[in-house]
């Protein structure tokens, strides 16, 4: 049973105003386990609230013996906050912005710009994120109900730590309430799966207009070199810009690959980015227990040894000294001068997966070289090829 105590307290001054003090107590073996007190104007307010509390605290214990009690959120300890605060406390936290991708790293600081941002965490609705997916596929670049999907979905990855590692008061219930009606209404959709590859003759377009690209006087990237590197290696962009001199090994023609993605890795870690204005800071990738060797196929050894030619004082080790985001910005341009259609630049590592498939590399071989950990995304990309030749040659047979 709780005790309550109440007693009249001796004010120094009458600006107190609270000359009651209520006390609840529950003491086991004569220590006191539990207690909870409270300031009131007068006696019978105090004893009302002292029942209350006797009555809450004596429940609390008989759940905790029956084993059924659940601790509520400290409420109390968790402040209010705009999205804007919180995407920005997100990203510059040492834990949560650690190796943030860069998908999630452009998408959170694009959310900066839009209304949604100005919203109180807690008070966020589910037509909140209705109007602002409205928004978005009214604006001029016309993105796809896929790409706005990565609004809602970042969103709610960073909400979801809001009140855990943030002490920011959330109600992560508008993100159940809104996914129904932007199905529904299509605002949002799920990315299909991709089997784009480039043809033979938008890669001899995509080459010439990337040589023209890099021969400007301003341009240091070798557009060209990089993307017949990627069509070898099957790196991305990223795993490219952050490829050392010392780990090339020149007699047997490898080089690891540093700490490379690995979905299982990451799939409960909390990521980190660089804050915008240190973007361009260099920082050496150190080894770990997921570094990658890669053999270097084709010209990959000769395009590595042609770099020697560009060496960047700033960042001596590095093989392609250069931002990820300008490679892919760079491409990117050139391949919209092209009027090239639907192709992005992570197709490249399904064309390179399938050319080594092709040469009848085993599957498990390829995803060493490639850095699948799914392997399935391999056999769907070789039931595939194995359909479309099987489909050529009894064409070609007369057997269909």
């Amino acid at each position: 049973m709780a005790s309550i105590n109440i007693e009249k307290r001796k004010l120094k001054n009458d600006k107190d105003g609270f000359p009651y003090r209520a006390r609840v107590r529950i003491t086991k073996r004569g220590k006191i386990i539990d207690k909870d007190e409270e300031k009131f104007k007068n006696r019978e307010t105090a004893q009302a609230w002292a029942k209350k509390a006797a009555k809450r605290l004596e429940e609390k214990h008989q759940e905790i013996a029956e084993g059924t009690y659940y601790a509520p959120k400290e409420i109390s300890k968790l402040r209010e906050a705009t999205v804007n605060d919180l995407i920005i406390e997100y990203i510059r936290h040492p834990i949560t912005g650690n190796g943030i991708g860069r998908t999630k790293w452009y998408v959170l600081r694009s959310l900066l710009k839009y209304d949604i941002a100005n919203k109180k965490v807690h008070e966020l609705t589910a037509d909140d994120l209705i109007e602002h997916c409205e928004t978005r596929l009214k604006e001029p670049n016309k993105p796809t109900p896929q790409t706005v999907y990565h609004d809602i979905t970042y969103l709610h990855s960073v909400t979801q730590l809001a009140e855990q590692v943030f002490k920011i008061k959330a109600d992560l219930s508008y993100h159940e309430k809104a996914i129904p009606t932007l199905v529904t209404l299509k605002l949002i959709g799920r990315s299909g799966e991709r089997d784009r590859r480039p043809t033979p003759n938008e890669l001899v377009l995509l080459e010439k207009g990337l040589k023209e690209r890099e021969n400007h006087r301003s341009a240091k990237i070798p557009y060209s070199d990089i993307l017949q590197f990627s069509i070898y290696t099957a790196m991305r962009v990223g795993e490219i810009t952050e490829l050392y001199w010392e780990d090339v090994d020149h007699d047997n023609k490898t080089i690891i690959v540093r700490d490379r993605k690995n979905p299982e890795k990451n799939k409960n870690k909390i990521f980190q980015v660089k804050e915008e204005e240190d973007e361009n800071k260099y920082i050496k990738k150190e080894k770990t227990q997921y570094d990658s060797l890669v053999p270097l196929l084709g010209d990959t050894y000769h395009i590595i040894m042609k770099q020697k030619e560009s060496f960047d004082p700033e960042k001596p080790d590095s093989i392609f000294p250069y931002n990820p985001r300008s490679i892919s910005a760079g491409w990117q341009r050139v391949r919209d001068k092209l009027g090239i259609k639907n192709l992005r630049y992570h197709d490249l590592r399904r064309e390179a997966a399938s050319r080594l498939i092709e040469k009848g590399y085993d599957i498990a071989l390829v995803a060493k070289i490639t850095g699948h950990k799914d392997i399935n995304v391999l056999y769907n990309i070789y039931t595939k090829l194995d359909l479309q030749n099987f489909s050529k040659t009894e064409f070609e047979n007369n057997n269909i």
